[in-house]
């Protein structure tokens, strides 16, 4: 499968490795030249993007072996996106493909946390120890907001998937999991305004930011499922007309 790298990736490596450079590591680890800061941010970020890549590469694995087939990776500005072409055989497959990304990425955490203790104790720099730390830190807030129950987070496919199995209702499952994504877009909108008016600033901006692009994407997927509801056991030639020249 293929690997597509939007332009917005360039915003995002370049908003990390300043906050990195000039905000987290200064502040975690003084004393040090601004190369060393920047050198180090440049690298958190690059670290950053590739913990992102193997999200979505856990994802496309698994799927695969499940014999669902992988059409490509996309990163972009707000993370990965793994295409898919074909749904899920089973609602254990389903299950399966959406839980392996938040786990990879808990996984990730748990790993850059061991290192960044590893690190302290064999007394290594400051700014890769600081780094590590940071890299830690974002792989966790990144599986557990990924698990949050509302499509199209992972967390929304783990619900469809419960449910799915429960009920025994693909559609069914869907759409709730669609109207649960909605419900966290319209939270983190909210909390993104709330911050923003106390003073939060990018902070508040980036969540509100996140909360809309989960709307709209919710608001697609509930929409796509419906006309398929609609369309399903439609054939070609019920709309079409018996008398083309008519």
């Amino acid at each position: 499968f293929s690997l597509t790298v939007k332009w917005s990736v360039v915003v995002i490596f370049a908003l990390v490795s300043w906050s990195l450079a000039t905000v987290w590591l200064p502040g975690q680890a003084p004393g040090h030249s601004a190369t060393g800061y920047w050198a180090f941010g440049i690298g958190g970020a690059v670290l950053l993007l590739a913990c992102l890549l193997a999200h979505e590469l856990a994802h496309a694995v698994v799927a695969r072996r499940e014999g669902v087939e992988v059409k490509g990776l996309t990163l972009w500005m707000l993370g990965g996106v793994a295409s898919l072409g074909g749904e899920s055989p089973t609602a254990t497959a389903d299950l399966r493909i959406a839980i392996v990304g938040p786990m990879t990425s808990l996984a990730l955490a748990a790993a850059f946390g061991l290192a960044a203790v590893a690190l302290t104790a064999v007394g290594a720099s400051g700014l890769l120890v600081s780094v590590v730390e940071w890299l830690a830190a974002l792989n966790l807030v990144l599986g557990l907001f990924n698990l949050v129950p509302g499509a199209p987070l992972d967390g929304g496919r783990v619900l469809r998937a419960l449910l799915w199995r429960r009920h025994g209702d693909r559609v069914r499952a869907a759409l709730t999991a669609a109207r649960a994504g909605r419900v966290v877009a319209f939270g983190l909108i909210g909390l993104g305004l709330v911050e923003l008016l106390a003073g939060g600033g990018v902070s508040g901006l980036w969540l509100a930011l996140v909360g809309w692009f989960v709307l709209n994407a919710a608001r697609a997927e509930e929409a796509s499922i419906l006309s398929g509801r609609v369309l399903a056991g439609v054939r070609v030639a019920d709309v079409m007309s018996a008398d083309p020249k008519s």
